[in-house]
């Protein structure tokens, strides 16, 4: 299956209001952003959004920060034929959010996220490894009843794209940088009064720690999410992300299980 995607294209002189609703409306965590030619000029996250807003405060308005200034230039150019196994040793090692896909002229194409990768992972894979082989753990958690700006605060210091919401050692939910999206104007305000228990997503599923991590990627990847909180009985254990799914595809069983799979099929 292919693991390359379309991409929203922003310009450099875009107002952050503007990239802000476009992400929203079509749903997508990320864009490339090009010159006029199309020629790739860096990339813009949820995850780059939600620091600046926090970092910058009060002081910033949407619509007066240009995409220039927000946007990330440290982008990886690949070429379309990328095998999966390849873009997940570069994203990892290169601490990437996405691989912009470029034309052999240098024209930005595509782009491959972590959530294109799970889905290959989720098509191609089964019994191979355990979900708690490859979870995040502890899980990063917070209170529903915390504050929205403590909980935005964590986020950016800890680098991370979810918190798990407990109450009493109760999974309530999660808050997502796609959650604060929604928020970003609020996020300015250190004041701000809203609490976590307004903005999280309550509906929320959980996988098993000794579930096989192909059940995790094709939920993942089923529900258009990037993570899923993992428990041992009634217990938080730890989180399963799309970063961790791909790096699961790094392990040598992987790059074998896929061999023996390319030469058993070839023979037929």
């Amino acid at each position: 299956m292919g693991i390359i995607r379309s991409s929203i294209i922003l310009r450099p002189y875009d107002t952050l209001l503007y990239a802000t609703k476009i992400m929203i409306m079509e749903y997508v965590p990320k864009a490339i952003v090009t010159d006029e030619k199309g020629f790739p000029l860096g990339a813009l996250t949820q995850n780059d959004i939600i620091k600046f807003m926090y970092e910058k405060g009060e002081e910033i308005s949407f619509d007066k920060v240009y995409v220039s200034e927000v946007m990330r230039k440290d982008i990886v150019c690949v070429n379309e034929s990328i095998d999966p196994l390849e873009a997940a040793e570069i994203m990892i090692d290169k601490k990437q959010p996405l691989l912009v896909v470029c034309s052999d002229d240098g024209k930005a194409l595509g782009m491959i996220i972590k959530s294109d990768l799970t889905q290959y992972y989720a098509s191609q894979i089964r019994g191979l490894q355990k979900t708690e082989e490859y979870m995040t753990s502890p899980a990063i958690t917070i209170s529903k009843s915390d504050s929205l700006i403590n909980a935005v605060k964590t986020l950016v210091e800890k680098d991370v794209s979810r918190l798990i919401v407990v109450d009493e050692d109760k999974i309530e939910g999660q808050l997502t940088t796609t959650d604060l999206l929604y928020m970003a104007p609020a996020i300015k305000y250190k004041e701000c009064k809203i609490n976590v228990s307004e903005v999280m997503s309550p509906n929320i599923i959980v996988i098993d720690a000794g579930e096989d991590l192909a059940s995790a990627a094709k939920l993942m990847a089923s529900r258009k999410i990037k993570g899923i909180p993992v428990v041992k009985g009634d217990k938080l254990a730890g989180v399963i992300t799309t970063t961790d799914v791909t790096r699961a595809l790094l392990d040598d069983r992987v790059r074998k299980y896929l061999y023996e799979i390319k030469m058993y099929t070839s023979t037929f």
